[in-house]
């Protein structure tokens, strides 16, 4: 049997396995003709010669000419090329190697159906979607990283959401493209139209269809925008429009809504000039539709943004009219609608939003921002590199007041040691790099976690640390870690157990959590406020972050574990508008960990773990 019929079959015998067969089907349709195996045009920068060896071993695997050697050998081949496009300065090249890495460790999959290789595929089609540079590599990877969401998730209507995206992100192309590069991406975007021609019956309806097409549009409308630069500023989240356009959008929670009425318990604004968090609370999960609304001189409304929810009502404890004043936001005012409630945000200016939910407990989240310029990096004489724009950071401590957070063997309190982690840090990062600091916490008081990551955004940070102590049941587990939150990776077991913990910090407990159903939902809420370039600059913050710890405790503590760079649904990280890590110090719970943390030195060392990584982020 010739390589391409074993891939094909193994392509096969896998969804099979994995779906059932209406859905396999409809998989096996949109699949149909996309694999795209022709790597684009070199842009004629030479490589040394063993990354160009590679790079043609990789390309001769990903067309089918040669078979595929052991697991080991294609997953190391994948790395080299993933690393060799970190040093290449050619966008066009860069985004060559990540889009030829993805092809291979995709038909890994396809022929071992490991879920593992599937998502390190979508990691690196997501580095090239999300990137600047070569539009022919980035329609392929879209096209590419939207089939295998669906496939994954064995959901046929998640294929034509994503492939409907990426064909509308294509529909105008900026207008300095080549005429090579355009007949390139009309040969895509043919491809993807094709593919959701076979797969109609899986297009949503109603409202969905709807919001999907407004979706779309204003992909359209924003495609032929400048890619921002690699060094440009930080704060690159995916705001939607200034309020005033003419959009609604309807969202329909990843979570069970129940029959009744809900209803809404508390509305908690964090307002400043700059930028503000509305929190509405409500008892379950509801359906909602948000939209905007232009200033109305006649009536003497300024700008405004709307929440409609479904099957709602105000809870006894909620005004009609809250009158926050001081900031961004001037009042929220509560109305009944049919068959819900309508909450209008009164603004003091126009501004950049976004709304979504968080589940356990059910919470609608309303991010506003004004627009700020991106301010390109600038060289500096001891280094050819520009730096990275980081003006302003913030520093999380967990927990605190009555939230005690782990407790060690003896007592020590996790909340504790993160805020004189904190205290030991911020004064430095602030007087030696220059750099504004704030922590989310000064004292021993307690934060929500919706709050921290508000003053966050109100500071327009560029930056974000969480500071913890991890736990476990046994107290066996020792050492580091650092966590960041990316849509396209699965968390590991003991990162579901963290996300447990560091998630219960309310004094209401939630119901029960099913933490990996919670995992997933925040996973998907991640996905869906596209994280691609706010991802990379967390793992890049992450991975600094360790190396600064190894150093830093290596001298006096030698031999403490890494446990690397993990991803998981924190809470505190969704909604961050800038690139965020929490960064679990030590296991308070292993006795060994806990009598460090106890110490001055130990947790000097880590403030200057800290440090060093903000300053390495700096300069890369």
């Amino acid at each position: 049997m010739k390589l391409g019929e074993r891939d094909g079959l193994a392509q096969t015998e896998a969804m099979a396995r994995r779906t059932p067969w209406p859905v396999g089907l409809a998989l096996a349709l949109l699949a149909c003709g996309a694999e795209d195996s022709t790597p684009p045009a070199s842009d004629g920068v030479e490589l040394p010669a063993e990354g160009l060896e590679d790079t043609a071993l990789a390309e001769r695997y990903v067309q089918g000419g040669q078979e595929l050697p052991s697991r080991a050998t294609v997953v190391a081949l994948t790395d080299r090329l993933g690393m060799a496009a970190e040093k290449v300065e050619q966008v066009g090249e860069r985004s060559r190697l990540r889009l030829t890495a993805a092809q291979l460790r995709e038909r890994l999959w396809r022929y071992d159906g490991l879920d593992s290789d599937a998502r390190e595929a979508m990691a690196l089609y997501t580095q090239v979607a999300d990137g600047a540079g070569d539009v022919v590599a980035r329609c392929r990877a879209m096209a590419r990283r939207a089939q295998l969401h669906g496939e994954l998730a064995a959901d046929a209507a998640r294929s034509y959401r994503e492939l409907y995206l990426a064909l509308e992100a294509f529909t105008e192309l900026p207008d300095d493209t080549p005429d090579a590069a355009r007949t390139e991406v009309e040969s895509c975007t043919r491809d993807m139209r094709a593919r959701l021609e076979r797969a109609r019956a899986f297009r949503p309806t109603g409202p969905a269809w709807q919001a999907l097409q407004r979706k779309g549009a204003h992909l359209a409308r924003t495609a032929a925008l400048p890619v921002p630069s690699a060094t440009a500023s930080t704060n690159t989240a995916p705001w939607g429009p200034p309020i005033g356009a003419d959009e609604q959008v309807v969202v329909v929670p990843d979570a069970k809504l129940v029959k009744g009425p809900a209803k809404l318990e508390a509305v908690q604004p964090y307002n400043d000039t700059d930028g503000a968090r509305l929190v509405l609370k409500l008892d379950q999960a509801a359906r909602y539709s948000t939209g905007m609304l232009a200033p109305d001189p006649k009536s003497g409304r300024g700008h405004r943004l709307y929440l409609d929810i479904e099957k709602t009502k105000r809870g006894k404890g909620v005004g009609r009219t809250i009158d926050v004043g001081g900031g961004l936001i001037q009042r929220v005012r509560l109305g009944k609608r049919e068959g819900g409630t309508r909450v209008v945000v009164d603004l003091a200016a126009a501004a950049n939003r976004r709304v979504f939910y968080l589940p356990n407990p059910f919470r609608v989240v309303i991010d506003l921002a004004r627009p700020r310029a991106a301010v390109p990096a600038t060289p500096t004489p001891s280094s050819p590199t520009p730096m990275a724009s980081v003006r302003r950071i913030t520093l999380d401590p967990g927990h605190g007041g009555w939230d005690a957070g782990a407790v060690g063997p003896t007592g020590l309190r996790e909340k504790d040691v993160a805020l004189d982690i904190a205290h030991r840090a911020a004064p430095v990062i602030a007087g030696e790099l220059g750099i504004e600091t704030m922590l989310t916490r000064d004292t021993d008081v307690f934060v929500e976690l919706e709050e921290r990551t508000a003053r966050a955004n109100a500071f327009q940070s560029d930056l974000f640390v969480s500071i913890h102590c991890n736990a476990t049941e046994n107290g066996e587990a020792s050492g580091y870690e650092v966590f960041i939150l990316d849509p396209s990776r699965e968390a590991d077991r003991r990162a579901l157990n963290a996300v447990a913990r560091e998630n219960h910090a309310h004094r209401k407990a939630p119901r029960a959590m099913d933490v990996r159903l919670l995992d997933a939902q925040i996973t998907n809420i991640a996905a869906g406020l596209g994280m691609g370039a706010q991802t990379r600059g967390s793992r890049a913050l992450a991975e600094f972050l360790r190396q600064a710890t190894k150093s830093s405790l290596d001298t006096r503590y030698p031999g403490i574990e890494d446990h690397g760079t993990k991803t998981a649904g924190f809470y505190v990280l969704v909604g961050a508008a800038m690139p965020a890590v929490l960064y679990e110090t030590s296991f308070i719970s292993n006795p060994g960990d806990e009598s460090k943390l106890g110490t001055a030195d130990y947790r000097q060392k880590l403030a200057d773990a800290i440090i060093n990584a903000v300053r390495a982020y700096t300069r890369k």
